[in-house]
């Protein structure tokens, strides 16, 4: 009975001291971080601590439970995607060893290893990073046989991740190499590292802000060859997705150094006409928004070639903001320059977060003209184009008129008067007027059969060798100010190469190659008689069906 007693004492004894590694460790690991707040979903680069706090990275806790030996153990963090951060190396510099060179990862604001104390004063570097897979080990310290008698804590700052599709909150993740060497995992081995993830634009329209100067659209007409514009000016407003989504390059930073670029945009206006320049300014006026201080790389904008691909782009940079506030930035666009020709469409415009890149570029793509103002740094961003946004209109410039009824027989003609009246007492577009323009007219007359039914129309547009009736110019054109006076039979028929001799009854298209023409008809025999006829505007469906500055299009 009592050796039996004394065989079971014996087996707990070697089951305790089996069990002694992991039943009395010592330290006791946790992990904290402050998490960002917001990253932009199309970051490379995301940040995975606190950017509005210099210093803020992932704390590393060793509690101390009792004075222990301790042995050498790894420490693994693994983020919620790849790496896209530099590291200093594994001897403690900044040149070589776990890889400031590895993917051409930049070297700006590295991981590295800050606050060490007490029991982790020793640790001067991460051990390895593997970037694919999105983990740094650390080697904490062993005594030997010596027991250990401290706590204490370091921080694992410079971490960015590739945040492009993922979905927030991210976290990371702790673990140890072994469990039996005097170090605890931590009870919670996850810590938030990025709380949400949105938008860095998010909006991006042709508006103004409550209290601020809207200019609408540009609207520019095919006949206007000269410098003015009747509406040469847009307005745009971009708002930010988040609070924190723009941020300057020292914003971009945790150690407080700054980053070679830092958050930017890039500002796409497409549909510039040759010969035409779009200036672009910033504009704080609305009081009822929140602006960042930014620049612009271009302030003069034109169309894009084929040797200059980007001619139409400006980037937006920022100097000071606030990650706490939404803000917004506005711009107000204008028109000058002196177009060769110009076609029907429209002017757009796009945007997006910018550089674009992998977040391991160590340069910066796509290239632009004025790169080295850019260097390869955080962050870098997936490209998402918002818009296009349409900021202006190319249109036709042209009025059309409607006379129902016309008619040439025997000693009865029909007179027709028209008036260029882009020439006007308003002051021109500035203060609400017309812009003075010339144009050609077309006369399309439509006849009626005498037996009944519609004949084949007759079509004249005036020219320097088409010059009928009274109030043309050599060129073919009616002047701004002019008035054009003619008969059916006398003059228009004639020049259509049609006789007037057959007669006509039916009616008439006019359209005018400038706005604002008005017009007058009357039947008359030349013997007493005389009847006015209508003359109706068409609604121009080939431009916007609105009075803009005084100018109506319809008209």
């Amino acid at each position: 009975m009592k050796s039996s007693k004394w065989i079971m004492g014996l087996m707990v004894v070697v089951l305790l001291m089996a069990l002694a590694p992991s039943s009395f460790a010592q330290i006791q690991l946790q992990i904290y971080n402050t998490p960002s707040a917001g990253e932009v979903l199309t970051n490379r680069n995301a940040q995975t601590s606190d950017p509005t706090s210099v210093g803020s990275g992932i704390l590393v806790s060793g509690q101390l439970i009792a004075n222990s030996p301790l042995t050498t153990t790894t420490l693994t963090l693994t983020f919620a995607g790849p790496i896209t951060s530099s590291a200093i190396a594994c001897d403690g510099t900044a040149s070589g060893g776990c890889g400031v060179t590895a993917g051409g990862i930049p070297a700006l604001d590295p991981i590295q290893i800050q606050g060490q104390s007490g029991l982790f004063a020793s640790i001067t570097a991460v051990a390895s990073v593997s970037w694919s897979k999105g983990t740094i080990t650390i080697n904490l310290p062993g005594f030997g046989t010596t027991p250990n008698s401290q706590s204490g804590t370091f921080r694992v700052l410079g971490v960015r991740i590739d945040a492009n599709g993922l979905t927030a909150p991210l976290t990371v993740a702790a673990s140890i190499s072994s469990s039996a060497n005097n170090y605890i995992s931590p009870t919670t081995p996850t810590a938030t590292i990025v709380s949400s993830l949105g938008a860095g634009i998010g909006s991006f329209t042709q508006s103004a802000p409550s209290g601020g100067t809207n200019n609408g659209t540009f609207l520019i007409f095919t006949n206007q060859t000269g410098t003015n514009y009747a509406h040469g000016t847009a307005t745009l407003t971009l708002t930010e997705g988040f609070a924190s989504a723009w941020r300057t390059p020292t914003d971009s930073t945790v150690t407080g150094v700054a980053t070679g670029n830092g958050t930017q945009m890039r500002l796409t206006v497409n549909g510039i006409p040759s010969g035409v320049t779009v200036a672009v300014t910033t504009d704080s006026s609305a009081k009822s928004a929140k602006y960042p201080t930014v620049s612009l790389s271009s302030s003069s904008l034109t169309a894009a070639t084929s040797s200059n691909p980007n001619n139409n782009v400006t980037y937006v940079t920022f100097s000071k903001e606030s990650l706490t506030t939404s803000e917004t930035i506005v711009l107000q666009l204008s028109l000058t320059g002196t177009p060769s020709s110009l076609t029907a469409g429209s002017i757009t415009a796009t945007v997006t977060m910018y550089p674009i890149g992998t977040g391991n570029d160590t340069t910066v793509s796509p290239a632009q003209p004025d790169s080295t103002s850019f260097t390869a740094g955080y962050p870098q961003f997936q490209e998402a184009d918002l818009g296009p946004v349409t900021i202006g209109t190319i249109t036709a410039a042209t009025t059309s008129l409607l006379i129902p009824y016309g008619v040439t027989v025997g000693s009865y003609d029909t007179g027709i008067a028209l008036a260029n009246t882009t020439a006007d007492p308003f002051g021109g577009s500035a203060t609400g007027g017309a812009t003075p323009a010339s144009g050609t007219i077309t006369f399309t007359l439509y006849p009626r059969l005498p037996t009944g039914g519609a004949g084949t129309p007759i079509s004249v547009t005036s020219s320097s060798t088409k010059i009928f009736g009274a109030g043309l110019s050599s060129d073919g054109t009616l002047a701004a100010g002019a008035t054009f006076t003619g008969l059916v039979g006398g003059d228009i028929l004639p020049a259509a190469g049609a006789s007037a001799s057959a007669g006509f009854f039916g009616y008439i298209f006019i359209q005018t190659n400038f706005i604002d023409a008005h017009g007058a008809a009357y039947i008359f025999n030349g013997a007493g008689f005389t009847s006015s006829t209508p003359v109706l505007v068409v609604p121009n469906t080939q431009a916007v069906s609105r009075n803009i500055g005084g100018e109506n299009l319809n008209n």
